[in-house]
């Protein structure tokens, strides 16, 4: 039986582990409270559109307003129905009535893959959210009336069209981008058959009508050599981009949204002829034209020793500098040659490559008479009329004199020599020697005076270049270049840069404005040039592109060398149609 003072006691104690007792329920509540309070976060699901057409693409949207929650998750749920183009995300912080909020969004771009009605699936994130399936239906895309083109499409053309083809022998191969809407993000690989070398020579866009429809056209020209004989493929040109389709709502923007699409040429195959039997020459040389031309030092007569400065040139149509051949001289009797290293370059007239190598040689005759530089003749295969030729050089003759170095006067008449029977005129040992000292000096003078004129023959610095129109004026380049860049016009900016490195640009570029877009070892230069790319076949009214900033990139990367990175062999090669051909 308890009394008042054991209750009063009990009481007492109960009170003084109150405070005890309340903070650890307090602690309890806290700790318990947490993974409630990261329970909370919620991540929701949802997409920019729920019916799309095929080839359009469709934003997939995670949001939360925790920024302690993470919004990675895996995409692999979504193949096959669905192809992962772009993932980005993005933080908005607001404060309101001095409260601070945020939302957090990862933006998933996806391209349906199939059409009808696909599931977006759920998915799951760290601390237990997880989204809703979403439901998209996609619509077949809309196919052309009989006998309608489609918007965009590609043809392919080689020059000669009909045959017959033959090994080493340039095919001008022509590729042509027809295209209706904008496009952007467009990439175009390049030719690549096997057994054959392909180099860019021009890009030119221009309009063109196909059955009452008007095109923007984009035309590249290759030039290609077969490496050997039989049948040469070139695979398709497989062509990517987006379409984008202005809305019929909105005047001034664009419409944010486009249609994926693919398309690819047809094959084209070749019958490559192997070097004809008729064909008689030494050295197999296929060109559309082959040309001698020489230059001789001015000057009827020489004297003996004194050189003659013979220039060859070579000139091709359809052939590479390398493949060219040096003609054969025949034996010279009483003279001999001396030839100077060879000058080579190519460059092209916008469809066939120009080859061309001069020869350089000095002939020095042994005796007076005539010298005769004999005729020249180099075989060659027509291969527009495809027949064998051949080109000739005349023969050139020089007068020689005899020389007056080292001339002895003859002994007088009646004055007897022989075996053991000495000149008895006084200072006759004096004078030989006299006679001696002056021929040696002035074979002496001979020497550093043909050493003077076979020098004099090469080619001062930029003297090779002024030979080549294309490629004599660097400077003149390098200033349309700025001048275009500083005018911020992006068009001629295009041109001029693409003129520069078809002529005087590394030989890692390729001639591509594109390759050294890809392969300068300078990432600023690269995105410069395709941001210049992506406005050169545009319609920049606005003037929104830079060119202060390109010109300043190319400026530093020239000032260190050129750099270049990368293998040889060209990655595919990108271009932009994002609004009208120039």
């Amino acid at each position: 039986m308890s009394t008042p003072l054991t209750r009063l006691k009990t009481s007492a104690d109960r009170f003084a582990f109150g405070p005890r007792a309340m903070l650890l329920v307090m602690l309890l509540g806290f700790f318990g409270c947490l993974p409630a309070v990261a329970g909370a976060a919620v991540v929701t699901a949802e997409v920019d559109r729920d019916r799309v057409v095929e080839g359009e693409t469709v934003t997939l949207v995670f949001q939360t307003d925790d920024p302690q929650q993470s919004l990675e998750t895996d995409l692999g749920p979504l193949s096959p129905a669905f192809q992962v183009i772009d993932q980005r995300s993005e933080t908005q912080m607001s404060i309101v009535n001095g409260r601070q909020s945020a939302r957090v969004r990862s933006l998933v771009t996806l391209e349906p893959l199939q059409t009808g009605k696909l599931t977006i699936p759920s998915f799951s994130f760290r601390g237990g959210s997880r989204t809703a399936p979403i439901p998209l239906t996609v619509e077949p895309a809309p196919t052309p009336a009989p006998g309608e083109l489609p918007p965009v499409f590609i043809e392919v053309e080689v020059d000669p069209q009909e045959g017959p083809y033959y090994v080493h022998a340039q095919l001008s191969l022509k590729v042509r981008i027809f295209y209706k809407q904008n496009m952007t993000e467009a990439a175009i690989n390049p030719p690549e058959p096997e057994d054959a070398s392909v180099t860019l020579i021009d890009e030119l866009p221009y309009q063109a009508d196909r059955n009452g429809e008007r095109y923007r056209v984009l035309e590249r020209r290759y030039a290609v050599f077969p490496e050997r004989s039989g049948m040469l493929t070139i695979p398709p040109l497989q062509l990517t981009g987006k379409l984008i389709e202005r809305a019929a709502d909105r005047l001034w923007q664009p419409s944010v949204t486009g249609r994926r699409i693919r398309v690819e040429s047809e094959p084209l195959n070749l019958d490559i002829n192997p070097r004809p039997p008729e064909f008689t020459g030494d050295v197999w040389l296929p060109a559309r034209d082959i040309q001698l031309s020489q230059q001789i030092t001015d000057g009827v007569s020489v004297t003996v020793g004194e050189p003659v400065t013979r220039t060859i040139t070579v000139a091709a149509v359809g052939l590479e500098e390398n493949m060219l051949e040096e003609p054969q001289w025949p034996e010279l009797e009483n003279a001999r040659i001396y030839p100077d290293q060879p000058q080579k370059f190519s460059r092209d007239d916008g469809q066939w490559i120009l080859g061309q190598r001069d020869y350089r040689y000095a002939v020095v005759p042994d005796a007076p008479g005539e010298l005769v530089l004999p005729a020249i003749s180099l075989t060659w295969w027509d291969t527009v009329n495809h027949r064998q030729r051949v080109a000739m050089l005349p023969e050139h003759r020089v007068t020689v004199l005899p020389s007056t170095l080292g001339q002895q006067a003859a002994p007088p008449a009646g004055a007897e020599t022989g075996p053991g029977v000495e000149a008895s005129q006084p200072g006759a040992g004096s004078d030989t020697r006299l006679w001696q000292g002056i021929s040696a000096a002035l074979f002496a003078l001979w020497i550093v005076t043909l050493i003077t004129l076979l020098r004099r023959g090469r080619p001062a610095p930029g003297e090779e270049a002024a030979a080549d129109p294309g490629a004599g004026s660097g400077r003149r380049k390098l200033a349309a270049i700025r001048k275009a860049c500083e005018g911020n016009d992006a068009r001629a900016a295009h041109a001029s840069l693409g003129r520069w490195v078809r002529h005087h640009g590394p030989g890692a570029a390729g001639g591509s404005l594109m390759t050294l877009a890809r392969r300068a070892d300078a990432p600023a230069l690269r995105e410069a040039i395709r941001a210049l790319d992506a406005v050169a076949y545009g319609d920049d009214k606005d003037g929104g592109w830079n060119g202060g900033a390109l010109w300043r990139e190319f400026s530093a990367w020239r000032k260190a060398g050129e750099p270049m990175v990368g293998d040889a062999k060209p990655a595919d090669a990108e271009l932009d149609l994002y609004a009208a051909a120039r």
